[in-house]
């Protein structure tokens, strides 16, 4: 069973970053993630999907509080672009076209999506009841649920919109995003967040918004 739910730039996005990545409970304030997650037994985001290596990612690689602000929160943002900016002003180039360079495609409010992956009643049941191996066949069944889930949506449903007022769409051959999502929630309940935002292989066009 899977639940799904719009994340939104601003408000929202706080609320995720206060009580969701923190296991629903509430993050101090001033508190590093990390930190705060730690204290709450929740573990770190990692970033999953086929098209981590267009962003310099690689799957199971952390997720940072600032990979977070950057995708989430300012309104889909490169995961590294604080890193891309500093290095274009560093060489040179104008603050305008160090903001650009960080962007994957326009801004936009909704940022991305959340799917939140709920097992039936009895496998809670089994999870609490049963012994460590139970729990780890539990964990890895689970696992392999979410990567079909984000397989199915790299090849079936997400496409990229670019042009004028995106016109144009293509089916990705590897998604950014929604693959790249950032799972925080322990077994056997499990979370991914997944970005609307994406890059394209195409030289003249690198980036696009995605669709669900």
């Amino acid at each position: 069973m899977m639940d799904i739910a719009i994340i939104r730039a601003g408000q929202m996005y706080r609320y995720y970053l206060r009580q969701v990545l923190v296991g629903d409970a509430r993050r101090p304030a001033r508190t590093p993630l990390r930190e705060a997650q730690e204290v709450a037994g929740s573990p770190a985001g990692r970033w999953m999907g086929r098209g981590l290596a267009a962003l310099g990612l690689t799957a199971g690689e952390e997720v940072t509080e600032a990979q977070l602000r950057n995708v989430f929160g300012e309104r889909g943002r490169h995961p590294y672009a604080d890193r891309i900016e500093a290095g274009l002003l560093a060489a040179g180039e104008s603050p305008t076209k160090a903001w650009k360079a960080g962007a994957l495609g326009r801004r936009v409010t909704v940022t991305g999506v959340d799917l939140v992956f709920r097992p039936q009643p009895t496998v809670y049941l089994l999870w609490a009841l049963g012994d460590e191996e139970t729990r780890k066949v539990i964990e890895a069944a689970r696992e392999r649920a979410i990567e079909r889930v984000l397989e199915w949506l790299e090849d079936q449903v997400a496409v990229i919109r670019y042009g004028k007022d995106g016109i144009y769409k293509v089916r990705p051959p590897a998604v950014s995003s929604p693959p790249a999502s950032a799972t925080t929630k322990p077994a056997p309940e499990c979370r991914c967040s997944t970005t609307t935002s994406s890059c394209r292989s195409k030289p003249s066009a690198w980036t696009g918004n995605g669709d669900l």
